[in-house]
């Protein structure tokens, strides 16, 4: 693995092809960013903010910025990364986060609230709040600015407040009564390593942060994990195991994607030792079963056997999900697979990881950039084409991809 041609790759993609691409789509009047934009890259389709969008891209700013300290991405300005940043850091503050510091699912551009179609609610999802939390968690990091922890603090403890009652929502896919799902655990260690970094940057104590993090982690490790390398992602009874869609089918992009999670928060926090063996198997066994046979890449949606997912439907929303979408190849799962594997063979040496990373790298550049408009194509039938279809928020995403270039880069310094 040759750190230095690495680099210089992946810091070249992110500041001369993504960077431009986004910052067409800046909004310099109102602050953050506009992303529902079409799948083909090139249209606007709408002016709507998700909450869970512009903490992402609040986020992306934040470690572009602390990582133009270090020497990197000389071609990005830092003076525009810090006027992108407190656009955006406004409009989550004065906009997007309201009453007992909670956040509004979606706004319109100039940041007025939208009452959620299917709850009636403003605050549709949880994951709005913690992609908010995450963002502001970076900004108070890279620009050292003590007096916003306040408004990050009340966020996190009002997550934490509603996770530990019950007490919120999930939209679009609502957890179905009885189920336990892998998402919430999974979103609140990132979340919670986030909210650790910026606190310790500050010089305040984060014991009670890390064990609650750490409790997230083992709850997925320990309690959704089947003891055959795979993570449930939604598990009810072992009497409802393998008969029903949701307890058999998996989601290897997520699986993947968590797995760098864990490794991170247990490399910075204590425990990797113990549970890297296990985070290994679980890495191979769900990339060779989400690995696609005829035409490669990554398969959605997995039976827990293998193949399309199968099973009795209850007819849920996710169930639809599974059923319609199972087959696509999204940017996400591949942009994850793409750090994943490099920094899985940094911390064992395991040259299998290495032939992953190599086989993903083909695929993926063969089959998302998109030579015309810049960026990646980030919606593709099985066969590799683009598909104009909707496959969760209507919007085109700023975070994955950028994320992983940044992380690749880390990882090669």
């Amino acid at each position: 693995m040759n750190k230095r041609n690495m680099r210089v790759f992946y810091e070249d993609l992110l500041q001369y092809d993504f960077i431009p691409y986004w910052s067409k789509y800046v909004d310099e009047e109102y602050g953050g960013i506009l992303n529902c934009i079409s799948n083909s890259g090139g249209q606007l389709l709408g002016e709507d903010k998700f909450t869970w969008s512009q903490g992402r891209w609040l986020w992306i700013l934040g470690k572009l910025h602390e990582l133009k300290k270090r020497g990197c991405f000389g071609a990005i300005s830092r003076e525009l990364l810090e006027k992108w940043m407190e656009g955006t850091w406004d409009f989550l503050n004065q906009h997007s986060i309201y009453g007992d510091s909670v956040c509004c699912y979606v706004l319109a551009r100039d940041g007025r609230k939208k009452v959620d179609a299917c709850t009636g609610r403003w605050d549709a999802s949880i994951y709005a709040d913690c992609f908010a939390l995450i963002g502001m968690s970076q900004y108070v990091r890279t620009m050292e600015y003590r007096d916003g922890y306040g408004n990050v603090e009340a966020l996190q403890k009002s997550i934490v407040k509603r996770i530990e009652a019950g007490d919120f929502l999930t939209e679009p896919y609502p957890i179905p009564d009885g189920y336990q799902i892998h998402g919430i655990p999974m979103i609140l260690v990132n979340t919670m390593y986030e909210f650790i970094k910026m606190k310790q940057s500050l010089g305040m104590d984060v014991a009670e942060e890390i064990a609650y993090g750490r409790g997230k982690l083992e709850l997925v490790l320990d309690g959704l994990y089947d003891g055959k390398g795979h993570i449930r992602e939604h598990k009810s009874t072992e009497e409802r195991a393998g008969k029903y869609l949701l307890d058999r089918h998996l989601n290897p992009g997520h699986t993947l994607e968590d797995a760098w999670f864990w490794i991170e928060f247990l490399e910075e926090f204590g425990g990797l030792e113990e549970y890297l063996p296990r985070i290994c198997e679980i890495a191979r066994t769900t990339f060779e079963a989400g690995w696609d046979p005829e035409y490669g890449g990554l398969l959605r949606f997995v039976d827990v056997e293998g193949g399309r997912p199968k099973g009795i439907s209850l007819g849920g929303a996710y169930e639809k999900l599974i059923e319609e979408t199972w087959d696509m190849k999204l940017w996400w799962p591949h942009s994850e697979i793409l750090y994943l594997f490099p920094k899985l063979y940094e911390v064992t040496g395991d040259e299998k990881f290495l032939e992953y990373y190599e086989k993903s790298f083909t695929y993926v550049f063969t089959t998302f950039p998109d030579i015309r408009e810049g960026e990646w194509i980030q919606i593709r039938k099985r066969d590799g084409t683009p598909e104009e279809k909707l496959v969760a928020l209507p919007v085109k995403d700023p975070f994955h991809i950028m994320r992983n270039l940044i992380k690749l880069e880390e990882l090669c310094l």
